[in-house]
């Protein structure tokens, strides 16, 4: 059957007995999506494994596909959280006569990424996104003789969006996010990401910048990516896209703006520091945050052993916050985290999936499976709006994580741990 919104959706029973029919219609709605047949393939054993996983009495499971582009995402609903999903927890010693337990850690594996949600009254849904491949390029420097600029940054079409991110690979401008122009001109045909774009008399681009969601009322900036030479000019062009922006996003419901990693040519006086994270050069660089309403202030979260670090960094941001210890976490075992590996930056970032009185343990676990991996910096991103996600601070800390930037949101501070530099 089909949802509200045309993603192919279908409700089936828990368990092995219906795990093959729910592999084979995300497989046959992959293909209807215009899937790769590899990907439509991983997509069809994650859910076949975590429907073969799911206990009889967990009620039944709803499945869904959802085309964002860039990457496919299955999203699978239980009308219960109450559920042992510790096996997606990558760093857990794991029984190999457990099937179940094995057959969750490969559906974890199989995804790029992997989130969990609140769904309805007491349920809960995961996500398992898997990526779109793109084909490898070489990107094309832009022309000489570019500028001066003409006008007010603009809205691009696709053509000067794919220009604005080849030139500025190619250049090495603007930071990550400026890179793959198909997988760019994706993420905003999804509605996932937003451009400003600077033109010149002859409508080519001379740079832009980019946001996209960040947390429930935020949004993360990338760049400015810029590719006129330096002096006053390019200073002012910065600061002409950081101001269009604001412009834009100050007419809707954001609370905020973040930068985790500010292009050298961001506007930083215009932003408030609220923590440094190490880089892999072995230095450190401000996160910067710009409120764009008033805070109403809210509830934060706070383990005993980051309360010191949390009320000074609240009080130095002039936040509403009353500060919390968060009760302990009703299950005894079963806690999990996601990960999500960046080999290029040889980094790894730990998120909170499933909370239970062995998340310190998990936290310690997760860090020192990928230390063993080689990777060198680590960070985790624990929501202080969610009671649950406190758990696993000690063992975070425990692991060589100290807190490293606080991001304000009413409804849920961002505290970002991270290894230091």
């Amino acid at each position: 059957m089909t949802g509200d919104d045309a993603a192919p959706c279908l409700n089936l029973p828990p368990g092995p007995r219906f795990a093959a029919v729910g592999a084979e219609f995300v497989r046959g709605a992959a293909a209807i999506l215009g899937a790769e047949p590899h990907r439509g393939d991983r997509l069809a054993l994650i859910a076949e494994e975590v429907l073969a996983a799911s206990p009889p009495g967990s009620g039944p499971v709803s499945l869904a596909l959802r085309d964002r582009r860039h990457a496919m995402r299955l999203e699978l609903g239980f009308t219960t959280a109450d559920l042992d999903l510790a096996g997606l927890d990558q760093a857990r010693r794991r029984d190999v006569e457990d099937l179940a337990e094995v057959g969750l850690y490969l559906a974890a594996r199989l995804a790029d990424q992997l989130t969990t949600h609140p769904a309805g009254a007491g349920g809960l849904r995961l996500d398992f996104d898997v990526a779109r491949s793109y084909p490898p390029r070489r990107a094309q420097p832009p022309p000489p003789g570019l500028g001066p600029v003409q006008g007010v940054p603009v809205e691009p079409d696709d053509a000067t969006l794919a220009l604005l991110v080849e030139w500025a690979e190619a250049s090495g401008a603007g930071g990550t996010a400026f890179r793959t122009p198909a997988r760019v001109l994706d993420q905003r045909a999804a509605g996932e990401l937003a451009a400003l774009v600077a033109l010149d008399a002859r409508r080519r681009p001379l740079g832009g910048l980019f946001w996209q969601s960040f947390g429930r009322r935020l949004m993360a900036l990338s760049g400015p990516a810029l590719l006129l030479p330096g002096g006053a000019g390019r200073a002012a062009l910065a600061t002409a896209l950081l101001h269009a922006a604001l412009a834009r996003l100050a007419r809707g419901s954001i609370q905020g703006l973040v930068v985790l990693e500010a292009a050298p040519d961001m506007p930083a006086e215009a932003f408030e520091v609220v923590g440094h994270l190490p880089d892999a050069a072995g230095g450190r660089h401000p996160v910067l945050f710009r409120a764009l309403e008033e805070d109403p202030g809210g509830i934060a979260w706070v383990p005993d052993m980051l309360r010191g670090w949390v009320a000074g960094t609240v009080r130095r941001l002039g936040l509403g916050r009353d500060i919390e210890a968060p009760p302990p976490p009703a299950r005894a075992t079963g806690a999990a985290m996601a990960a999500e590996t960046d080999r290029a930056a040889s980094r790894v970032t730990l998120r909170p999936l499933l909370a239970a009185a062995d998340a310190a343990a998990v936290a310690l676990g997760n860090v020192a499976l990928f230390r063993a991996q080689g990777f060198g910096q680590f960070r985790a991103v624990l929501d202080l709006g969610q009671p649950s996600h406190a758990a696993f601070a000690e063992g975070l800390v425990q692991a060589g994580l100290a807190p490293a930037a606080l991001i304000p949101d009413a409804a849920g501070d961002l505290l970002l741990l991270a290894t230091p530099g």
